[in-house]
């Protein structure tokens, strides 16, 4: 169960690349301490722009942005914001910029005025805390797919966020990947909003569901995991379905 206090919040968003085309009209969430949402809907209906919008990445053209009950609207509002809302992107390899994977994890601590002792002491924590310390002078480049993702969830977390933004966190791994990589997610003690395409994947981490219905962002029920019946060739043999 989240807890009462509301650390994020969007009033009135609106927000298109033209003026034909909006992917929001007034539309808002609200995010608790301790809640974890999950977010799914179609491709290219704007669910990691609306990641960009709370980050500043991107400026609706209409709507307000709160942390904590504080409006955020000018750059120094949403630096601040930026040292509490870590985004975890899409693709790991936009994320991970420098030859070694400790530099990679020191970066956001150091541009948040950390002194370099301090910004190592924090990456290195944030490293054990998923289980891969022993990647720290490792090169990102030759790293799997799965630790790439972990190394940019521990980016994220030797700042100490207090509310995680995860997109698509489960793209392009296999399933041991997976499930270490939802393990870590589950052992997080802050605010998550998840966007996925993996109903299971949001089932395991979620305790809270919306979609993006006719523009704005909506609640829905959880997944429910069903049987069905469908004739197909090799039917009679054990397998799964993709989502």
């Amino acid at each position: 169960m989240a807890d009462t206090e509301l650390l994020l919040e969007l009033k009135g968003i609106s927000f298109g690349f033209s003026e034909k085309k909006p992917l929001y009209r007034q539309t808002g969430l609200s995010l608790r301490k301790g809640q974890n949402l999950g977010f799914w809907s179609p491709n290219g209906s704007g669910k990691t722009t609306l990641f960009k919008i709370i980050t500043g990445l991107i400026q609706p053209q209409e709507g307000e942005i709160f942390l904590k009950g504080k409006p955020i609207s000018s750059e120094s509002d949403f630096r601040e914001l930026r040292s509490k809302v870590g985004f975890v992107l899409q693709h790991s390899d936009d994320q991970l910029f420098f030859p070694e994977v400790i530099d990679d994890v020191s970066f956001g601590p150091l541009n948040l005025g950390f002194s370099e002792e301090e910004a190592l002491c924090a990456s290195m924590n944030a490293l054990e805390r998923l289980g891969i310390s022993s990647l720290a002078h490792s090169l990102s480049f030759e790293l799997s797919g799965g630790q790439k993702k972990l190394v940019t969830l521990a980016a994220v977390l030797s700042m100490s966020p207090e509310i995680l933004l995860l997109d698509e966190p489960s793209n392009g791994l296999d399933e041991k990947s997976r499930h270490l990589l939802i393990s870590q997610i589950n052992s997080q003690d802050c605010a998550k909003i998840i966007i996925s395409h993996e109903p299971e994947l949001l089932i395991e981490t979620c305790d809270s569901f919306i979609t993006i219905q006719e523009k704005k962002i909506v609640p829905v029920p959880a997944p429910t995991i069903h049987e069905h019946r469908h004739a197909h060739f090799f039917g009679g043999t054990e397998h799964t379905h993709g989502s």
